[in-house]
């Protein structure tokens, strides 16, 4: 018997799986009838802060300078 499941009954769920596992991971999920999201552009940003992947000017024109504008 297939059980219907309403949208707002998910949850959504962050793994960290190691990259060696990653192929094994999502066929096992897919196999469950699950589905796994792409990042969005705010998740991915995120992620870049997290990961001090960020810079900071103190001005639009040291910004330029830097960047060679």
């Amino acid at each position: 018997m297939q059980a219907t499941v309403a949208a707002n009954q998910y949850e959504r769920m962050t793994i960290h799986v190691p990259r060696v596992e990653a192929k094994r991971f999502k066929a096992v999920v897919k196999a469950l009838g699950f589905k796994i999201e792409k990042k969005n552009a705010l998740d991915r940003a995120l992620d870049d802060i997290e990961a001090g992947r960020v810079r900071t000017w103190s001005s639009a024109e040291e910004m330029y300078q830097t960047l060679g504008i």
